[in-house]
Parts: structure tokens; C-alpha cells; sequence
């Protein structure tokens, strides 16, 4: 048995349950309401996934890719060090803390990795390949004498970590995700590495 000529590819598949995810939640999206919004039947989803947990770790795939994409895209727009330093803490405040369907999907990712091995598998390697990256930013930045960071693993561990109490703070502050909040939000998490806060 071969899958029928114009079903959606696997990758848009995952993309689909990554977009309803993100709009509604995990646990509130069907089989059937990602086979009906990439427009195939429920038999061609289940071609490709067999369950709903094979479909979220395909979203956390596609949510990584996208990540990728984005991540790299910011980076290229910068010049020095610092300045990719700061884009990249600026996208991932953005779309961390003030993309509201992004944090849906990311907080809901981290819950579902508490109870399901392999989704905190997936997760915990994005996190080191996240890690990596911001290491070899910082230590770019410290190597320019453009910031004097002393513990680049630590101050990278910090900023990591505070970036993600920050997202889960707007659960129950959900004011400090508002527009104004975004600049002073990149600015005290880049003062964890070492950058000098501007005025306000």
C-alpha cells in the first residue's frame, strides 16, 4: 500500500499541527482537526503518523526548523558580534515572550516533557543546540572586546534559564508581554552576559 498521489508531505503535515497548536493547544487539537487543516483525511495523516504523539514530536521538528530559519536569518542582519548577539535575544524574546502562539506551544512542549520521555528527549536537544549557539555568540562578543564576560557558560546557563522563567512569568503577569515591555526585557537579559544596559 503506497499513499495516493497528492497527499500533503509529512513536513506539512507537522506544520499544520504546529500552527493549530499553537493557535488552540495540544491537548484541545485532534487527529481530525490537523487532517481537515492540511486538508487530507484522517487515514492519510495516520499514513504518515500513527499517533498524536508521533504528530507533536513532528511539530517539535518543524517548530526547530523554523527556529533554524529565523534564528539564522536575524543573525545574518547583524554585523558585529554584539549587534548578532542582540538580534538573537531580541528574536527570542519576541517570539518566545511576546508571540503569543509560540508560547502556547512551547510552555504546553515543556509540560508534555515532564510525563513523555522522547518528547523531553527532543526537547533537551533543542535546549543544547540553543545553548551552543548563544555560547559561541557570547564568546564572539567577549573575543571582539565588545562585552567582559568572566563565566561565559554560567552567564549563558543564567540567560537561558531566565528566558525561560520570563515566559512562564507571563502565564500569571500577562501584562509584562506587552509591546512596551519587549526592549527592557532584551535589555536586562543581555546584561546577564555581560552587556551594559542602556538608559531607559
Amino acid at each position: 500500500m503506497t499513499p495516493a498521489a497528492g497527499l500533503a508531505k509529512p513536513e506539512e503535515l507537522a506544520v499544520a499541527a504546529l500552527d493549530l497548536f499553537s493557535v488552540h493547544s495540544i491537548d484541545r487539537v485532534s487527529m481530525d482537526d490537523i487532517a481537515a487543516a492540511a486538508g487530507v483525511t484522517k487515514g492519510s495523516l495516520y499514513w504518515h503518523y500513527s499517533s498524536k504523539k508521533d504528530v507533536i514530536l513532528a511539530a517539535c521538528r518543524a517548530y526547530y526548523a523554523r527556529w533554524r530559519a529565523d534564528m539564522t536569518a536575524v543573525r545574518e542582519s547583524a554585523s558585529t558580534p554584539l549587534e548578532q548577539l542582540r538580534a538573537a535575544v531580541g528574536f527570542s524574546v519576541h517570539s518566545c515572550l511576546f508571540d503569543a502562539g509560540n508560547r502556547v506551544f512551547t510552555t504546553e512542549v515543556v509540560a508534555q516533557s515532564i510525563v513523555d520521555s522522547d518528547v523531553r528527549a527532543s526537547w533537551a536537544a533543542f535546549l543544547d543546540e540553543t545553548e551552543r549557539l548563544f555560547l559561541g555568540l557570547v564568546h564572539r562578543a567577549v573575543g571582539a572586546g565588545e562585552i567582559a564576560c568572566h563565566d561565559v557558560d554560567g552567564a549563558v546557563a543564567l540567560l537561558l534559564a531566565a528566558m525561560e522563567g520570563l515566559k512562564q512569568l507571563v502565564l500569571f503577569r500577562p501584562h509584562e508581554a506587552l509591546p512596551e515591555y519587549e526592549a527592557r526585557a532584551v535589555e536586562r537579559l543581555l546584561s546577564l552576559v555581560g552587556v551594559v544596559m542602556t538608559a531607559p
